[in-house]
């Protein structure tokens, strides 16, 4: 490598880290900038005084196929701190209060799903029936294309409403925040192969800390040993573009100060990305970020009084259940005093616009009518947490907007998971948006 390079990463969420790491493990000098307080973006824990404990800014969980997102935590030293399930095991209970088990046996694809489907208590025998042609979707050749977003995919290749329903909507919501309706084709059967194409991707992985203590401090841990600089509070104003736009000339900042570097790597999110250009430099490079659409994720995390009885939630795999029929999707049982509730898509709902209050009393619905034995003065307190903006919307029209990491700017790159991965709006997807940046500056130099 040509010594000296030196690189400036605009953000210090889960992408510019990542974008970071990896180039400073080839020794390149690393300058962060970040415009607020901490790093982490999206993807944070906050410390909250009152109740001395730390809470991530949502329930993250990863898969089994997460690839980058493991090699990165290998090199920070994280990657020990990830609980893997043997097999992919989910329970679910529905407003009959009903408990049915998903588990796929260690069996090679696709008879790890079809077997585990086929399985599946919850799933009538025309719905088994239909399970089989699931195979069309792992083999997927012929449907992109043919079909204008995934729920129309999945109703033309025969899936019934109650496979959608019990399988389907679930995996919809944990992996893209929103319903099949606002999903492309094309990056559903992208994930659904990276998922479903070998025994080991399917399953599910759970941080034994929080997102602070996973992903971002021995990130910053290994970032300052490799002498990278990371400037908290800077805010930057423009990227300061030659006049053919070739080359990314300077940044500069609100404080009105500029500094030159080789490279520069964009790593905010999509919402806050128009802001770094002049407006004839950003419609020249046809940058269209604006148009993306978000979706919130709301978390609530339950406290009781007493222990969480088995009667009332049984232990399972990772402490995940699945609500079937409820505006609360999924429950993590946090502790045996503390359950963490999720509800993804709550813009569509409207439930992101009510109080927390009103969030609560809903949640406590919801359990009423699955959890066996619940009652509401078993609750001691309740935290209402909303991320706003937690993903981008991966509908047909979003591919539209997702600008490649690569730019036409020689020393321009572009890092976020909203940018064109073939991912939905997940830490993986963020991290390979990174190493792409990455692995091309390194190419470069090398």
């Amino acid at each position: 490598m040509r010594s000296g390079k030196t690189v400036s990463v605009i953000g210090s969420g889960i992408a510019g880290l990542s974008a970071a790491v990896f180039l400073a493990e080839k020794n390149f000098k690393v300058t962060i900038f970040e415009s607020s307080p901490k790093p982490g973006g999206r993807a944070y824990s906050f410390f909250d005084r009152e109740r001395n404990q730390f809470f991530d800014n949502g329930q993250h969980i990863l898969a089994g196929w997460y690839k980058n997102t493991f090699e990165y935590l290998k090199i920070i030293g994280s990657y020990d701190k990830l609980n893997f399930q043997k097999q992919l095991e989910i329970n679910f209970i529905n407003a009959d209060k009903k408990v049915y088990r998903l588990k796929f046996p260690d069996l090679k694809p696709p008879l790890n799903i079809l077997t585990g489907l086929l399985k599946f208590g919850a799933l009538n025998f025309r719905d088994k029936k239909e399970v089989l042609k699931i195979r069309k979707l792992l083999n997927g050749k012929d449907l992109n294309g043919k079909f204008d977003n995934t729920g129309e995919l999945l109703l033309n290749i025969g899936q019934t409403d109650n496979l959608i329903k019990y399988f389907w909507e679930p995996f919809i919501y944990a992996v893209f925040n929103t319903v099949p309706e606002n999903v492309s084709v094309e990056i559903f059967l992208n994930v659904i192969k990276k998922g479903f194409s070998a025994n080991q991707n399917s399953v599910l992985v759970i941080p034994e800390v929080n997102l602070n203590d996973l992903l971002i401090n021995d990130a910053l841990f290994y970032l300052q040993n490799k002498n990278a600089e990371i400037n908290f509070n800077r805010i930057v104003k423009r990227i300061e573009f030659s006049e053919d736009l070739k080359t990314a000339e300077y940044v500069s900042f609100e404080d009105g100060s500029k500094i030159s570097q080789d490279y520069i790597i964009s790593a905010v999110p999509f919402f806050a990305f128009r802001k770094l250009f002049d407006e004839k430099t950003y419609e020249s490079k046809g940058f269209k970020a604006e148009h993306l659409k978000s979706s919130c994720i709301v978390s609530v995390h339950l406290f009781f009084h007493n222990k969480i009885s088995e009667s009332m939630l049984s232990d399972n795999s990772f402490g995940m259940t699945g609500l079937i029929g409820t505006d609360v999707q999924w429950l993590f049982k946090r502790s045996d005093f503390h359950l963490s509730l999720v509800i993804s898509n709550a813009d569509a709902s409207g439930i992101t616009e009510m109080s927390n209050e009103e969030i609560y009393n809903k949640c406590l619905k919801d359990l009423k009518s699955t959890l066996t034995e619940f009652d509401e003065t078993m609750i001691s307190d309740y935290k209402v947490i909303k991320e706003k903006r937690a993903t981008f919307i991966p509908d047909k029209e979003s591919s539209k907007y997702r600008p490649g990491q690569i730019t036409e700017s020689r020393n321009f790159f572009i890092a976020g998971d909203w940018t064109d991965t073939k991912l939905p709006s997940t830490i993986e997807g963020a991290i390979l948006s990174g190493r792409i940046c990455a692995d091309k500056i390194i190419e470069s130099e090398y």
